[in-house]
């Protein structure tokens, strides 16, 4: 039984966006008790939607069993774009079909797709630019009514699902060269280097020059470049209590092995 909401959007927090979405759940799933929210982040960049796929890849596994997802970066609402929910094993999210959970389909090959039925879920009056409230909300009120996805939905292809390009690292002669992911708030370059990928021993070198490897930030000299694998398991590059992206703006990263 789904108890647990997580939300990912781009209302921010200045506007009235986040709360008026829990509270059209809260309202349309009537009296169901022991509802928990937890809000992944409101500050995704507006229309961002490869940044809000990233952070959804980097939260989602460490959520309970049974949590439904509600990721709206949306700048397609009230176009033809689909409503759907993708139901993984463990998890439920809903959202938009522009390429959001793109990573999650990597990662779960085997989710279903359903494209949620308008007609059954949008009562008026709705909106045509807020379907968070009008029509994300009341399909999720539905699941934690237990209503059988196949009531408010229908199956849909997983072929025709809009899907983001992530690519891997460039193999080169002698290593690979990198692409950055996405820069979190203290200014460090996460790249798409997994340390799963590590062969042998290497070196990371930043616009041609080699920068020292560390464990953690702490082993840094205040203003040193430095490369380490974060909490996700990706290469980033950092400055000790500084910014890389500020500092590098978009470096050439490349791994080499010794």
């Amino acid at each position: 039984m789904y108890k647990t909401i997580a939300l990912l959007t781009d209302f921010g927090l200045k506007d009235h966006y986040a709360g008026v979405v829990k509270a059209r759940i809260l309202k349309e799933a009537q009296n169901l008790s022991d509802i928990h929210f937890i809000d992944i982040t409101h500050e995704i960049p507006p229309q961002d939607i490869k940044k809000a796929c990233i952070l959804l890849y980097f939260s989602y596994k460490y959520f309970p069993e049974n949590t439904i997802f509600l990721v709206v970066v949306d700048p397609g609402v009230g176009t033809q774009r689909k409503a759907i929910i993708i139901e993984t094993e463990k998890y439920l999210f809903v959202g938009p079909d522009n390429g959001v959970f793109s990573l999650i389909y990597q990662e779960n090959p085997n989710f279903k797709a359903w494209e949620i039925d308008i007609r059954k879920v949008l009562k008026p009056p709705f909106s045509t630019t807020f379907h968070g409230r009008d029509l994300f909300a009341p399909a999720i009120a539905y699941i934690l009514k237990n209503t059988p996805i196949s009531e408010i939905a229908f199956p849909l292809d997983k072929k025709n699902l809009i899907k983001l390009d992530f690519s891997l690292p460039e193999k080169t002669s002698d290593g690979y060269r990198l692409s950055i992911w996405y820069v979190d708030n203290f200014g460090n370059l996460i790249t798409n280097f997994h340390q799963d990928m590590v062969e042998k021993p290497f070196e990371v070198i930043v616009n041609g020059k080699s920068v020292r490897f560390v464990k953690s930030y702490g082993y840094a000299e205040k203003g040193e470049i430095i490369a380490l694998f974060g909490s996700e398991g990706l290469l980033e590059i950092a400055v000790r209590e500084g910014s890389a992206v500020k500092l590098l703006n978009n470096p050439e990263i490349e791994i080499k092995w010794k």
